[in-house]
């Protein structure tokens, strides 16, 4: 494929996304190593849709918070901050495009997610939304996490230790959900919300509404994504 050379921050993404046939299939093959065997086991229906949970959040950590601490290392982000563009929409620019490529990776596995899990439109349509806030949301915290440190190593770290009680709370190793205060918390969870949509998917009823799956995650992760992009002038300001 070819793509032309970036002239804007979040051009360089899609063209290192899309600039190399071999890497690109790579990119595209893993979720599917992942994600396939595991659907179309017969491992327990809660399980199965943690490892898609799984996936999805720590590809979106994962990528955003170590593609900019290298950045950062290597100058591009100071250069970037240097243009007549505002800091936050450089850091809307990152966050949409490696949502949208993050979810471009993901989409081939899901797709045979959903062929090997015949379930309602409403249900595949609400956990392929549900996917996309996560993704967004996941995005969020690399960012975030970027603007503490530029090393790539501590992102692993301070990843780790933010999303451990996000999904403990959402339920991806549970049989049963939170009660009480965590049950609160849950709802502001997005990726609770992918949990829920993915066991509907694979089966198992967990009383979950589909218009809720549709609006409450998409919010939380639009409020999320105004504070990070507020968050700008500290992530592209110098680091010594």
């Amino acid at each position: 494929m070819k793509v032309n050379p970036p002239d804007t921050y979040w051009k360089k993404d899609v063209t290192l996304f899309f600039g190399k046939r071999f890497a690109l299939l790579i990119k595209m093959l893993y979720p599917m190593a992942l994600i396939v065997p595991v659907a179309a086991s017969d491992i327990p229906t809660q399980y199965a849709a943690a490892v898609i949970g799984i996936v999805a959040v720590m590809a979106g950590t994962f990528g955003a918070g170590e593609s900019l601490t290298v950045d950062l290392n290597d100058g591009i982000l100071m250069r970037v901050a240097l243009t007549p563009l505002s800091p936050r929409r450089i850091v809307f620019e990152i966050l949409a495009v490696n949502a949208v490529l993050d979810f471009i990776q993901l989409l081939p596995a899901l797709l045979i997610v959903y062929a090997l899990n015949p379930a309602p439109l409403v249900w595949i349509l609400a956990a392929t939304v549900a996917i996309f806030a996560t993704l967004l949301t996941a995005n969020c915290i690399g960012i975030f996490i970027a603007n503490f440190t530029s090393s790539p190593a501590d992102v692993l770290l301070y990843a780790t230790a933010i999303l451990a009680p996000l999904i403990y709370v959402s339920g991806f190793f549970r049989n049963q959900n939170p009660t009480g205060t965590l049950a609160a918390l849950r709802d502001f969870v997005p990726f609770a919300y992918m949990n829920d949509s993915l066991k509907e998917v694979f089966g198992l009823s967990t009383g979950a509404i589909p218009l809720e799956v549709f609006v409450y995650p998409i919010l939380i992760a639009a409020v999320l994504a105004l504070g990070v992009c507020l968050t700008a002038p500290r992530l592209l300001s110098p680091r010594f």
